[in-house]
């Protein structure tokens, strides 16, 4: 290949990065909308099986929530709950150990937040809201 034709490919290659620079790219990544929930040790390890119930604007919903294992002795999953919006959402949880007794039945308060899975520049994502419940079984919320 000649010097010329090296220069126009380099040219071709290198003049559409320059004009992308000062652009913003976003991604496709999507946010969940429904409510997080982490178990914290040493009850995460006798936990077999959750429910979940979300309430707002005065309907009440289960969510499908299954608790995975988690770094650290811990366990996380993830409730959907398709029409979440920010504003106060009320969440109950019952906790059961592998005989069926009952470990968590509580509630708690949460408020929705939208998410920037991207950063600010390119959007917010569905509200979803997050709920730790701690190793006595008190539970609360996280931003």
């Amino acid at each position: 290949m000649n010097r010329h034709r090296k220069l126009g490919l380099l040219a071709i290659l290198v003049l559409p990065l320059a004009a992308c620079q000062g652009e913003r790219i976003c991604t496709a990544i999507g946010t969940p909308v429904g409510i997080q929930v982490d178990v914290a040790p040493p009850l995460a390890g006798r936990v077999a099986a959750a429910e979940m119930e979300v309430c707002q604007a005065g309907a009440c919903r289960p969510a499908r929530l299954e608790l995975f294992d988690a770094d650290g002795g811990g366990s996380n999953g993830f409730g959907d709950w398709q029409g979440l919006s920010k504003e106060p959402a009320r969440v109950m949880l019952k906790l059961t150990g592998p005989g069926g007794d009952t470990l968590v039945d509580r509630r708690v308060e949460v408020v929705p937040r939208g998410r920037y899975p991207n950063g600010p520049d390119c959007g917010e994502g569905g509200p979803n809201a997050r709920v730790v419940v701690d190793g006595d079984g008190t539970l609360r919320e996280v931003p």
